[in-house]
Protein backbone atom coordinates (compact mmCIF):
# COMPACT_ATOMS: atom_id res chain seq x y z
CA UNK A 1 0.00 0.00 0.00
CA UNK A 2 2.81 2.40 0.92
CA UNK A 3 4.44 1.68 -2.46
CA UNK A 4 1.28 2.72 -4.30
CA UNK A 5 1.02 5.93 -2.24
CA UNK A 6 4.65 6.81 -2.95
CA UNK A 7 3.99 6.46 -6.68
CA UNK A 8 1.02 8.82 -6.39
CA UNK A 9 2.91 11.65 -4.68
CA UNK A 10 3.10 13.51 -8.00
CA UNK A 11 -0.70 14.00 -7.95
CA UNK A 12 -0.76 17.19 -5.79
CA UNK A 13 1.77 18.89 -8.09
CA UNK A 14 -0.21 17.77 -11.12
CA UNK A 15 -3.36 19.33 -9.65
CA UNK A 16 -1.45 22.54 -8.88
CA UNK A 17 -0.19 22.73 -12.47
CA UNK A 18 -3.76 22.11 -13.70
CA UNK A 19 -4.86 25.13 -11.66
CA UNK A 20 -2.13 27.24 -13.25
CA UNK A 21 -3.15 26.01 -16.71
CA UNK A 22 -6.75 27.09 -16.05
CA UNK A 23 -5.46 30.50 -14.99
CA UNK A 24 -3.39 30.90 -18.15
CA UNK A 25 -6.32 29.89 -20.37
CA UNK A 26 -8.63 32.23 -18.43
CA UNK A 27 -6.21 35.10 -19.08
CA UNK A 28 -6.13 34.34 -22.81
CA UNK A 29 -9.94 34.21 -22.97
CA UNK A 30 -10.40 37.39 -20.93
CA UNK A 31 -8.22 39.31 -23.38
CA UNK A 32 -9.88 37.66 -26.38
CA UNK A 33 -13.07 39.70 -26.16
CA UNK A 34 -16.26 40.29 -24.21
CA UNK A 35 -17.93 37.07 -25.40
CA UNK A 36 -15.13 34.96 -23.91
CA UNK A 37 -15.35 36.46 -20.40
CA UNK A 38 -17.89 33.91 -19.19
CA UNK A 39 -15.59 31.04 -20.17
CA UNK A 40 -12.68 32.80 -18.45
CA UNK A 41 -14.77 33.03 -15.29
CA UNK A 42 -15.63 29.34 -15.40
CA UNK A 43 -11.93 28.51 -15.73
CA UNK A 44 -11.14 30.52 -12.58
CA UNK A 45 -13.82 28.55 -10.74
CA UNK A 46 -12.29 25.29 -12.01
CA UNK A 47 -8.85 26.55 -10.95
CA UNK A 48 -10.19 27.11 -7.43
CA UNK A 49 -11.39 23.47 -7.33
CA UNK A 50 -7.90 22.29 -8.35
CA UNK A 51 -6.39 24.64 -5.74
CA UNK A 52 -8.51 23.06 -3.01
CA UNK A 53 -7.85 19.54 -4.30
CA UNK A 54 -4.06 19.81 -4.37
CA UNK A 55 -3.89 20.60 -0.65
CA UNK A 56 -6.35 17.82 0.14
CA UNK A 57 -4.36 15.36 -1.99
CA UNK A 58 -1.06 16.44 -0.38
CA UNK A 59 -2.46 15.75 3.10
CA UNK A 60 -4.03 12.46 2.02
CA UNK A 61 -0.84 11.18 0.37
CA UNK A 62 1.50 12.78 2.93
CA UNK A 63 3.17 14.56 0.03
CA UNK A 64 3.75 17.97 1.60
CA UNK A 65 7.00 19.59 0.54
CA UNK A 66 8.65 22.99 0.19
CA UNK A 67 8.56 22.56 -3.59
CA UNK A 68 4.81 21.96 -3.48
CA UNK A 69 4.32 25.02 -1.28
CA UNK A 70 6.21 27.29 -3.69
CA UNK A 71 4.55 25.73 -6.73
CA UNK A 72 1.13 26.34 -5.17
CA UNK A 73 1.92 30.03 -4.61
CA UNK A 74 3.15 30.50 -8.18
CA UNK A 75 0.04 28.79 -9.57
CA UNK A 76 -2.20 30.96 -7.35
CA UNK A 77 -0.41 34.09 -8.58
CA UNK A 78 -1.42 33.14 -12.13
CA UNK A 79 -4.93 31.80 -11.54
CA UNK A 80 -6.03 34.21 -8.79
CA UNK A 81 -3.84 37.20 -9.59
CA UNK A 82 -3.16 37.54 -13.32
CA UNK A 83 -6.41 35.95 -14.60
CA UNK A 84 -8.84 38.09 -12.50
CA UNK A 85 -6.78 41.16 -13.41
CA UNK A 86 -7.35 40.37 -17.09
CA UNK A 87 -11.09 39.92 -16.46
CA UNK A 88 -11.32 43.21 -14.57
CA UNK A 89 -9.37 44.95 -17.36
CA UNK A 90 -11.91 43.68 -19.92
CA UNK A 91 -14.86 44.68 -17.69
CA UNK A 92 -13.48 48.19 -17.16
CA UNK A 93 -12.73 48.57 -20.86
CA UNK A 94 -16.32 47.65 -21.70
CA UNK A 95 -17.69 49.96 -19.00
CA UNK A 96 -15.63 52.85 -20.41
CA UNK A 97 -17.04 52.10 -23.90
CA UNK A 98 -13.57 52.18 -25.46
CA UNK A 99 -12.15 50.04 -28.24
CA UNK A 100 -8.98 49.84 -30.25
CA UNK A 101 -5.38 50.31 -29.14
CA UNK A 102 -4.74 50.89 -25.45
CA UNK A 103 -2.16 53.61 -26.12
CA UNK A 104 -4.71 55.67 -28.08
CA UNK A 105 -7.06 56.08 -25.11
CA UNK A 106 -7.30 59.30 -23.14
CA UNK A 107 -5.00 59.70 -20.16
CA UNK A 108 -7.70 59.29 -17.50
CA UNK A 109 -9.00 56.16 -19.23
CA UNK A 110 -5.51 54.64 -19.29
CA UNK A 111 -5.08 55.49 -15.58
CA UNK A 112 -8.35 53.73 -14.70
CA UNK A 113 -7.48 50.65 -16.73
CA UNK A 114 -4.00 50.46 -15.22
CA UNK A 115 -5.55 50.64 -11.75
CA UNK A 116 -6.82 47.07 -12.15
CA UNK A 117 -3.22 45.85 -11.82
CA UNK A 118 -3.63 46.41 -8.09
CA UNK A 119 -5.32 42.99 -8.11
CA UNK A 120 -2.21 41.08 -9.19
CA UNK A 121 0.09 43.24 -7.04
CA UNK A 122 -1.94 42.66 -3.88
CA UNK A 123 -2.36 38.98 -4.77
CA UNK A 124 1.38 38.29 -4.94
CA UNK A 125 1.95 40.32 -1.77
CA UNK A 126 -0.77 38.30 -0.04
CA UNK A 127 0.76 35.00 -1.18
CA UNK A 128 4.26 36.05 -0.10
CA UNK A 129 3.00 37.08 3.36
CA UNK A 130 1.11 33.81 3.72
CA UNK A 131 4.24 31.75 2.99
CA UNK A 132 6.32 33.37 5.74
CA UNK A 133 3.65 33.84 8.42
CA UNK A 134 3.29 30.80 10.73
CA UNK A 135 0.18 32.34 12.33
CA UNK A 136 -1.80 31.66 9.15
CA UNK A 137 -1.66 27.87 9.47
CA UNK A 138 -5.23 27.70 10.83
CA UNK A 139 -6.55 31.11 9.85
CA UNK A 140 -5.99 33.93 7.41
CA UNK A 141 -4.89 37.53 7.62
CA UNK A 142 -6.62 39.38 4.86
CA UNK A 143 -8.93 38.10 2.17
CA UNK A 144 -7.67 34.92 0.48
CA UNK A 145 -6.68 35.29 -3.18
CA UNK A 146 -9.14 32.61 -4.42
CA UNK A 147 -12.02 34.45 -2.72
CA UNK A 148 -11.14 37.72 -4.43
CA UNK A 149 -10.68 35.96 -7.79
CA UNK A 150 -14.07 34.21 -7.48
CA UNK A 151 -15.71 37.55 -6.66
CA UNK A 152 -14.31 39.07 -9.88
CA UNK A 153 -15.11 35.93 -11.89
CA UNK A 154 -18.75 36.13 -10.78
CA UNK A 155 -19.25 39.53 -12.45
CA UNK A 156 -19.26 38.30 -16.10
CA UNK A 157 -21.48 35.39 -15.02
CA UNK A 158 -23.98 37.80 -13.43
CA UNK A 159 -23.85 40.09 -16.49
CA UNK A 160 -24.69 37.10 -18.71
CA UNK A 161 -27.72 36.06 -16.66
CA UNK A 162 -31.33 36.38 -17.81
CA UNK A 163 -34.43 36.26 -15.59
CA UNK A 164 -35.30 32.87 -17.10
CA UNK A 165 -32.00 31.44 -15.84
CA UNK A 166 -33.22 31.30 -12.25
CA UNK A 167 -34.13 27.66 -11.83
CA UNK A 168 -36.20 28.36 -8.70
CA UNK A 169 -38.63 30.56 -10.67
CA UNK A 170 -38.70 28.11 -13.57
CA UNK A 171 -39.58 25.38 -11.07
CA UNK A 172 -42.28 27.56 -9.48
CA UNK A 173 -43.70 28.40 -12.90
CA UNK A 174 -43.83 24.73 -13.90
CA UNK A 175 -45.59 23.68 -10.68
CA UNK A 176 -47.71 26.67 -9.75
CA UNK A 177 -47.82 28.75 -12.92
CA UNK A 178 -46.03 31.61 -11.13
CA UNK A 179 -44.31 34.06 -13.47
CA UNK A 180 -40.93 35.62 -12.78
CA UNK A 181 -41.52 38.66 -10.49
CA UNK A 182 -41.21 41.97 -12.30
CA UNK A 183 -39.31 43.40 -9.32
CA UNK A 184 -36.73 40.60 -9.56
CA UNK A 185 -36.25 41.33 -13.25
CA UNK A 186 -35.67 45.01 -12.49
CA UNK A 187 -33.22 44.11 -9.72
CA UNK A 188 -31.19 41.89 -12.06
CA UNK A 189 -31.10 44.56 -14.80
CA UNK A 190 -30.15 47.25 -12.27
CA UNK A 191 -27.31 45.10 -10.95
CA UNK A 192 -26.02 44.43 -14.47
CA UNK A 193 -26.33 47.97 -15.83
CA UNK A 194 -25.82 50.29 -12.87
CA UNK A 195 -23.27 48.26 -10.87
CA UNK A 196 -21.32 45.73 -12.91
CA UNK A 197 -21.26 47.78 -16.11
CA UNK A 198 -20.43 51.02 -14.34
CA UNK A 199 -16.79 52.06 -14.01
CA UNK A 200 -17.51 54.03 -10.81
CA UNK A 201 -18.66 50.81 -9.14
CA UNK A 202 -16.08 48.50 -10.71
CA UNK A 203 -13.18 50.74 -9.66
CA UNK A 204 -14.02 50.77 -5.91
CA UNK A 205 -14.76 47.02 -5.97
CA UNK A 206 -11.36 46.42 -7.57
CA UNK A 207 -9.43 48.62 -5.13
CA UNK A 208 -11.25 47.83 -1.87
CA UNK A 209 -11.20 44.05 -2.21
CA UNK A 210 -7.59 44.09 -3.44
CA UNK A 211 -6.54 46.04 -0.35
CA UNK A 212 -8.51 43.57 1.78
CA UNK A 213 -6.05 40.89 0.63
CA UNK A 214 -3.06 42.64 2.21
CA UNK A 215 -4.72 43.83 5.40
CA UNK A 216 -3.79 42.20 8.72
CA UNK A 217 -7.43 41.74 9.73
CA UNK A 218 -7.90 38.05 10.66
CA UNK A 219 -10.39 36.19 8.46
CA UNK A 220 -11.98 33.05 9.83
CA UNK A 221 -10.90 29.86 8.10
CA UNK A 222 -13.29 27.29 6.63
CA UNK A 223 -10.87 24.54 7.66
CA UNK A 224 -12.26 22.40 10.49
CA UNK A 225 -10.22 20.44 13.03
CA UNK A 226 -13.31 18.31 13.73
CA UNK A 227 -16.74 17.96 12.16
CA UNK A 228 -18.71 18.66 15.34
CA UNK A 229 -21.25 21.48 15.00
CA UNK A 230 -20.48 22.85 18.46
CA UNK A 231 -16.81 23.33 17.56
CA UNK A 232 -17.52 24.93 14.18
CA UNK A 233 -20.76 26.88 14.58
CA UNK A 234 -19.53 29.89 12.62
CA UNK A 235 -18.23 27.80 9.69
CA UNK A 236 -21.36 25.63 9.45
CA UNK A 237 -23.74 28.59 9.72
CA UNK A 238 -21.80 30.49 7.08
CA UNK A 239 -21.77 27.49 4.72
CA UNK A 240 -25.52 27.01 5.19
CA UNK A 241 -26.07 30.70 4.42
CA UNK A 242 -23.86 30.44 1.31
CA UNK A 243 -25.63 27.34 -0.03
CA UNK A 244 -29.10 28.83 0.48
CA UNK A 245 -28.06 32.06 -1.25
CA UNK A 246 -26.56 30.16 -4.19
CA UNK A 247 -29.68 28.02 -4.57
CA UNK A 248 -31.99 31.04 -4.60
CA UNK A 249 -30.13 33.70 -6.60
CA UNK A 250 -27.28 31.67 -8.11
CA UNK A 251 -24.30 33.72 -9.33
CA UNK A 252 -25.72 36.92 -7.85
CA UNK A 253 -25.11 35.36 -4.44
CA UNK A 254 -21.31 35.24 -4.86
CA UNK A 255 -20.56 38.97 -4.19
CA UNK A 256 -22.90 38.93 -1.18
CA UNK A 257 -21.28 35.76 0.18
CA UNK A 258 -17.78 37.23 -0.12
CA UNK A 259 -18.95 40.54 1.38
CA UNK A 260 -20.69 38.65 4.19
CA UNK A 261 -17.52 36.66 4.85
CA UNK A 262 -15.48 39.86 5.15
CA UNK A 263 -18.04 41.60 7.39
CA UNK A 264 -18.42 38.60 9.73
CA UNK A 265 -14.62 38.30 9.98
CA UNK A 266 -14.23 42.01 10.78
CA UNK A 267 -17.01 41.90 13.41
CA UNK A 268 -15.48 38.77 14.97
CA UNK A 269 -12.06 40.48 15.06
CA UNK A 270 -13.48 43.65 16.70
CA UNK A 271 -15.39 41.61 19.30
CA UNK A 272 -12.27 39.56 20.09
CA UNK A 273 -10.20 42.74 20.57
CA UNK A 274 -12.84 44.22 22.91
CA UNK A 275 -12.98 41.01 24.97
CA UNK A 276 -9.21 41.07 25.38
Amino acid sequence: MSGIISKLKFVPSMLTCSSALCGIMATFLALDGEKSLVYASYLILIASVFDFSDGFAARLLNAKSELGKQLDSLADAVSFGVAPTAIMFALMKHALKVNGSFINFEGWQIAILISCTIIVICSILRLAKFNIDPEQSYGFKGLATPANAILIASIPLINAMNPEDFWIYSFAHALFDVSFPFSATLALIALQVFVFDNIWWLLPICIIFSLMMVTNVPMFSLKMKSYKYQDNKLVYNFLIFAVIMLLIIQWIAVPFIILGYVLVSVIKWICTKKNK
